[in-house]
């Protein structure tokens, strides 16, 4: 309050309160043995309810089982916030109602009414809970409730089911029946396949052809050699052939028709012998005759390759279509084979992981049938009458502080008027 200008502290009684108190205690007691009385009544009234609890851990697999790196397990990470709400699915609890029946419970939400899920300390831990008026229902309906989510979960976590196993069977009938039939492709090819009847024809062609080349390029030389020679000797006098040029129209001869050995022959012959009386002119002629020859065996070898070259060719493109077609099939019978190693080896993984019982979901603890009601009356008494008692106390309190402001309020009004 203020008091010619000057703020005054207004002291707080607290003796109307303390008296109030003391003066009315018989209706803080009375109030609050009433609500006692009545908690009881209610309590004795209400069937008496059990609540049995069972906990199932999720357990992190220790080994790893992979026969083959081409079909990997992809690594998620569980949702266990999740495993609680998922404890409660329409489909878990149809398949506890299915397996443990209920009397008065007809629906899965008259099921989900009795049961409770909760993540323990650790999110690897779930409390399941189930309550009922029968300490021997409570218990079973908990336990089986855990068995039924503990199959469910680990179906659809970590594939333990028979439904992945049998999914790979599948699989792996289907590739073994590709690869029988790219196998039989490839045998049934064989048995038609040309290419090394292809291969020794296009070789003996392309020898022939060699050949040919050989006696093309030998043609040319002899051709120029007794050019040569017959230049030489149109330029010489009249004087008869030597000697050395005799012998070298000779050998040019020998080679022109193939009538050379593989030792060379070696003439003595006398310094003034000679090999034959003919002229300088008749030389000349013998010469031209000889390029005459050589040229109509140079035209005769063209014609040859020629004729060569659309064998050698077509020899070739079926030798690539057959090769072509054999590896095709041969790629296909890999690919298949491949297909088949790889479900082969997954089939056998799913069926050691669908037998494993150290890791997924497991039941970590079988609840026991309760002794003790769930809703302890003694509790609920003792919070009536602590609550009944508070308030009257909070009621008294009240009317008290409500008579101090009257009070307060009167001279106030009375120096106003």
């Amino acid at each position: 309050m203020f008091a010619d200008g000057v703020c005054v502290e207004e002291e707080i009684d607290l003796r109307p309160y303390i008296e109030a108190i003391v003066k009315h205690w018989y209706w803080i007691v009375g109030v609050a043995l009433l609500a006692a009385i009545v908690a009881f009544i209610v309590t004795s009234l209400t069937p008496s309810t059990y609540k049995a609890t069972a906990l199932v851990a999720v357990v992190a697999p220790r080994d790893v089982v992979q026969f083959d790196a081409r079909i990997r397990e992809a690594t998620t990470t569980q949702p266990l916030r999740a495993f609680p709400q998922l404890a409660l699915s329409d489909q878990v609890l149809q398949s506890l109602l299915e397996q443990q029946p209920m009397a008065g419970v007809a629906t899965v939400q008259e099921l989900r009414n009795s049961l409770s899920a909760a993540a323990g300390d650790d999110t690897s831990i779930i409390q399941l809970a189930a309550t009922s008026q029968k300490p021997e229902e409570a218990a079973a309906l908990v336990n089986a409730w855990a068995t039924v989510f503990v199959n469910w979960a680990n179906e659809v976590y970590t594939g333990q089911s028979s439904q992945q196993v049998s999914f790979f069977e599948e699989q792996l009938v289907a590739a073994e029946a590709e690869l029988r039939a790219a196998e039989e492709a490839l045998v049934t090819f064989q048995a038609i396949n040309r290419t090394e009847i292809i291969s020794n024809t296009l070789a003996a062609y392309a020898t022939t052809q060699s050949e040919y080349l050989t006696a093309q390029r030998r043609n040319g030389q002899l051709t120029r050699q007794v050019q040569e020679l017959r230049d030489q000797l149109a330029t010489g006098n009249t004087q008869p052939v030597t000697l050395a040029d005799q012998l070298t129209a000779l050998s040019l001869q020998l080679q022109a028709f193939g009538a050379e050995t593989a030792v060379p022959i070696q003439l003595q012959v006398a310094d003034s012998a000679t090999l034959t009386t003919a002229s300088r002119s008749e030389h000349l002629a013998l010469l031209d005759s000889l390029l005459a020859t050589l040229a109509a065996q140079a035209r005769q070898i063209e014609v040859e390759l020629a004729a060569l070259e659309p064998h050698i060719l077509a020899l070739q493109q079926q030798r690539e279509e057959a090769n072509t077609e054999y590896n095709r099939l041969l790629r296909s019978q890999i690919v298949t084979e491949s297909a088949y190693m790889a479900l082969a080896h997954k089939v056998e993984e799913k069926r050691i992981t669908s037998q494993d019982t150290s890791s997924g979901f497991r039941l970590a603890s079988r609840a026991g049938v309760p002794t003790s009601p769930a809703n302890n009356s003694r509790l609920l008494v003792l919070g009536a009458a602590i609550l009944g008692g508070v308030l009257t106390t909070a009621v008294l309190l009240g009317s008290v502080w409500w008579q101090q402001l009257e009070i307060t309020r009167s001279p106030d009004d009375e120096h106003a008027n």
